[in-house]
């Protein structure tokens, strides 16, 4: 392996220009209080041919003083294979950034200006930037943190992700879900096939509109704002807390209505959709709402997550080592139990709907590593002792739940008796957790919920 390393340094100025483009190496951009730039180059690779391989096969870097502008082309030459490479630029806060890279990402943090950046492959990352943001990502994550200004996002087969951002946001979207935490300012999301996830919203004004994936949007207070959402298959659940002055309307064509929220509603049926509407106080908050196929739910309060202790497993798995026989290497038996006891604390539930989905998931981590024990442990008070903690958490959800105020469907959801049996079936290895899920959803419709 052969190693080039070198730093570049440029005499720039502030209000710097920067031109960057790269073949198969990501980049790290860095505002600083000097003035002057630097470049560092680090390049591990392997060559494959007898030509003598410099710095200026891979860098190719120009400086115009006269217009303080940076111009640096990346690419890899033909003779080598790359096996490592670090980029990172230091610049003054004031840089105007356009990077185009293929085949590698690129992390940009405490710039002010105007900053476009495009991939193909490959990530971006923006931290504490101010100013217009335009970047583009095929095939790639999208993550903006502390980002003020007028933001337009374009992301192909790739997640987009804000956190505390201000701003006009813009984001189209394919193939990549949306989560955008603590952001204010507007919001106009345009996706195909993805989940939305929006917490702890400040945003003025929001148009979503998304095809297949579902949307969960939680207002935090506000006294006026203009909010349109639309789904054509997938659910829609807003959260919006009692001192919101909110003024609703919703339409649904195939899907159902539940509201958790104070005060009446009118419902009506007009031109084969279902109609909602619901005003409270003076309705300066305009929430449109619009669904094809998929519920649509007001709440008050944000999604609730479920703790549910396995811990008490552990001390059964304990108890097991007391009837391993002699001729089996306890150690190895005992580091398989720590690890499967580390698996199985704390499983988490988070949306009461699905309880059923993730009761099976648990039920068949549960299994699987019990499964793994039984390798090599082959005792029947093993297997009775874990049969009857596993048989009992279904009960423990209900119990969990029992005295909560909940929807019909919700109570059919963790109706026990029927659901009961199927686990304990997908316990026994009878069923695996996909038929499960199916058997489950197969009587729910036989039954018309």
């Amino acid at each position: 392996m052969e190693r080039i390393e070198k730093t570049y340094k440029i005499e720039t100025n502030k209000n710097l220009l920067v031109d960057f483009k790269s073949e198969n190496m990501g980049i790290k951009v860095i505002g600083w209080e000097q003035e002057g730039s630097e470049f560092h180059v680090k390049l591990d690779f392997e060559k494959t041919s007898d030509k003598e391989i410099g710095i200026d096969d891979f860098i190719k870097l120009d400086y115009d003083s006269k217009t303080n502008k940076i111009k640096i082309d990346v690419f890899e030459p033909d003779d080598i294979k790359m096996i490592n490479s670090y980029l990172e630029l230091k610049v003054p806060h004031i840089t105007q950034l356009k990077a185009e890279l293929e085949n590698g990402g690129i992390s940009i943090g405490n710039l002010h200006g105007v900053q476009t950046v495009k991939t193909e492959n490959g990530g971006i990352k923006m931290d504490h930037v101010n100013g217009d943001i335009k970047c583009q990502a095929e095939n790639g994550s999208i993550l903006l943190q502390s980002c003020n200004g007028n933001e337009n996002i374009t992301s192909e087969n790739g997640s987009v992700k804000l956190k505390n951002c201000d701003g006009n946001i813009k984001i189209k979207s394919e193939n990549g879900v949306l989560k955008s935490v603590k952001c204010k300012g507007t919001l106009d999301y345009l996706g195909e096939n993805g989940m939305i996830r929006i917490t702890e919203a400040l945003f003025s004004k929001a148009t979503i509109q998304t095809e297949n994936g579902g949307i969960y949007y939680e207002f935090l207070p506000l006294e006026k704002g203009q909010f349109k959402i639309s789904n054509k298959n997938g659910k829609i659940q807003l959260v919006i807390p009692d001192d919101i002055p909110y003024k609703i309307d919703a339409r649904n064509r195939l899907g159902r209505f539940h509201v958790g929220l104070e005060g009446d509603y009118e419902r009506r049926e007009e031109g084969g959709e279902q109609v909602l509407e619901m005003t409270k106080g003076s309705g300066n908050v305009e929430i449109k709402v619009n669904n094809k196929q998929g519920s649509i739910n007001f709440v008050n309060q944000p999604l609730r997550s479920h703790h549910f202790d396995f811990s008490s497993l552990g001390n059964i798995m304990d108890k097991a080592m007391d009837h391993i026989p002699d001729e089996l290497d306890k150690e190895k038996i005992r580091k398989k139990m720590e690890k499967a006891k580390k698996k199985l604390k704390n499983i988490k539930i988070p949306d009461m709907e699905e309880i059923n989905k993730h009761v099976s998931k648990a039920m068949e981590d549960v299994n699987k590593e019990l499964k793994n024990l039984k390798v090599n442990v082959s005792a029947d008070d093993f297997t009775e002792m874990a049969d009857e903690k596993i048989s009992s958490v279904v009960n423990t959800i209900h119990e969990k739940f029992a005295g909560e105020d909940l929807t019909e469907k919700q109570k059919n959801t963790i109706d026990e008796r029927s659901r009961l049996k199927i686990l304990q079936m997908l316990q026994e290895g009878k069923i695996t957790a996909e038929e499960a899920e199916k058997l489950i959803s197969t009587m729910e419709e036989r039954d018309g919920r």
